[in-house]
């Protein structure tokens, strides 16, 4: 068993647990802040069988994008902010209770 943990932008979070969803995994939605920007962002985390993790970061992908980002500090430059960071973790059991 794989947990994935996809923590993406606050605008991405509704395609991303619509595909997952849609697509039969389950899924959970945490409301989240950090990084260096300090922007909202979302926590989406699902377990999953090792055999659908890649179809599971395809369906990711392919829902987020990238964005450019100014932080509101002067003469701050503009970055490139991913559409996504992904964690896959091993995990020993799952068990719902």
């Amino acid at each position: 068993m794989k947990l994935i943990q996809a923590i993406v932008h606050n605008d991405d979070a509704d395609a991303v647990i619509s595909a997952l969803l849609t697509q039969g995994f389950r899924a959970t939605r945490m409301a989240s802040t950090g990084g260096f920007l300090r922007a909202g962002n979302t926590t989406i985390v699902s377990g999953v069988e090792e055999e659908q993790v890649d179809e599971v970061l395809d369906l990711i992908k392919q829902h987020v994008k990238s964005r450019l980002y100014t932080p509101a500090r002067p003469k701050a430059k503009e970055v490139e902010v991913s559409g996504a960071i992904v964690f896959v973790i091993n995990v020993e059991r799952i068990q719902r209770l």
